[in-house]
């Protein structure tokens, strides 16, 4: 994946903080890749004020696990509880962003399991965090703290065809050429 700045946990937290506020300055550049794996997922990416957060997901028996192997699920270690509800609790403590007067954050979904089974369940789950998730409605971009991309496996001609979406598409290179829109592809990561 093509970004401006991986963040591999080696970052100290003293690095990364702000004289003035000992709070980390959201750095809107950096992306924490493969976050699940680190001891406190999200927690340390958010500690070190990173704007882009990337889960590996799995739609088993139902459930979002995240995990970048599929033998290597859980079934404690859901989307919903490692990612989407911290981000709700912070974004609310907050006044609706992830940081006091910060940016927009990414969370990056990375899709592992089926492309179209999995975005169904992703939608229904998403819909649930309307009030903290960017939404996309006719073409139009209503932003909110946190932009939900989907990566990975993604079921992007589904989301193409509809109205109201809580994620947008990962591109690829070949999306470059295309003619699609920004609100349904804010990103080219291939």
């Amino acid at each position: 994946m093509l970004a401006l700045g991986l963040w591999d946990g080696s970052l100290s937290k003293s690095a990364a903080a702000s004289p003035e506020t000992n709070s980390p300055p959201p750095l809107t550049r950096a992306h924490a890749h493969n976050d699940y794996e680190h001891t406190r997922p999200l927690l340390d990416a958010l500690d070190h004020g990173f704007c882009s957060i990337e889960a590996d997901v799995w739609l088993v028996d139902g459930n979002l696990l995240v995990a970048h192997d599929r033998d290597k699920v859980k079934p404690d270690r859901t989307l919903q509880a490692l990612y989407l509800d911290p981000l709700r609790e912070r974004v609310r403590r907050n006044g609706g962003r992830l940081y006091p007067a910060g940016p927009p954050a990414i969370l990056l979904i990375d899709v592992k399991s089926d492309a179209e089974a999995t975005y169904a369940a992703l939608r229904e789950l998403l819909k649930e965090y309307g009030d903290v998730l960017t939404v996309f409605r006719n073409g139009s971009v209503q932003a909110k703290a946190i932009t939900v991309i989907i990566s990975g496996n993604r079921a992007a001609t589904t989301m193409a065809a509809e109205s109201v979406r809580y994620a947008a598409v990962d591109g690829r290179i070949e999306d470059l050429e295309s003619n699609a829109p920004g609100s349904l592809i804010p990103l080219v990561s291939d």
